[in-house]
C-alpha cells in the first residue's frame, strides 16, 4: 500500500492528494487519515511542498462535502423519511429535527471529521434538512482546514513512524472519549441557550 500511494502521489502529484480526499469524504472506501499521514511524511522524499498537500486536500476535502450535501438536498427529508419510516423516523420528526440542526449542526459538521462514518453522513444530512449553505460552508471550511492539517503535519513530524498514530487513531478508547466529549459539550450548549433568564421585577 505504501508503495502503490507512493507511486500513486508522486506521478500525480497534487491532483492525486485532491482526488483522493474529495473521493474518500463521498464515501468510496479511502482511508484518508492515512493517506495525510502518508503525505505528509513523504513530503522530504517528493516534489511536493506541505503546503500544497494541505491547500489540495482542503479543496478536496471541502468539494467532498459539498456533492454530499448537495445530494442530501436533492434527496430531500421527504423521500428520506419513506425509508427511515420503518425504523420509527417519520417525516415529523426529520423536520422537528432538522430545525435544531440548523443551530447545532456546526458542530457536528466540525467534530464529524474526526469520526469516521460522521463526516460522510454529516454533510448529507445537513443538505437533506435544509441547513443554510453559508452556515455549512463556514463549519465545513474550518472543520477540514483542522482536520487536513493536524493529520498532514502529525505526519511530518512523525516521518517513518506515523503508522503508530494511525493505530491510536482506530483504538476504540480515543473514540469513545472524543464522542463523550462531544455529547458534554453539545449539552452544555443547549443548556446555555435554553436557559431561561429570570424576569425583574421594575418595581423593585
Amino acid at each position: 500500500m505504501k508503495e502503490f500511494l507512493l507511486a500513486f502521489i508522486q506521478h500525480y502529484g497534487y491532483a492525486a492528494v485532491l482526488l483522493s480526499m474529495a473521493l474518500g469524504i463521498i464515501g468510496l472506501p479511502i482511508p484518508i487519515e492515512f493517506l495525510l499521514l502518508f503525505a505528509g511524511s513523504i513530503t522530504a522524499q517528493t516534489h511536493l511542498s506541505m503546503e500544497g498537500i494541505i491547500a489540495f486536500a482542503w479543496i478536496g476535502t471541502v468539494l467532498g462535502m459539498l456533492t454530499n450535501y448537495l445530494l442530501g438536498r436533492y434527496v430531500g427529508i421527504h423521500r428520506i423519511s419513506r425509508i427511515t419510516r420503518w425504523i420509527h423516523l417519520t417525516e415529523d420528526k426529520w423536520n422537528r429535527w432538522s430545525a435544531k440542526y440548523e443551530r447545532l449542526g456546526p458542530i457536528f459538521i466540525v467534530s464529524g471529521f474526526f469520526v469516521a462514518g460522521l463526516r460522510h453522513l454529516a454533510p448529507f444530512i445537513a443538505g437533506a434538512g435544509r441547513m443554510r449553505l453559508a452556515s455549512f460552508l463556514g463549519a465545513t471550511l474550518l472543520g477540514s482546514l483542522g482536520f487536513v492539517g493536524m493529520f498532514t503535519f502529525a505526519g511530518q513530524r512523525l516521518g517513518q513512524h506515523w503508522h503508530s498514530l494511525l493505530k491510536l487513531i482506530h483504538h476504540p478508547l480515543p473514540v469513545a472519549l472524543f464522542l463523550l466529549l462531544l455529547g458534554a459539550a453539545v449539552i452544555c450548549y443547549k443548556t446555555s441557550v435554553f436557559k431561561v433568564k429570570p424576569v425583574r421585577n421594575k418595581g423593585t
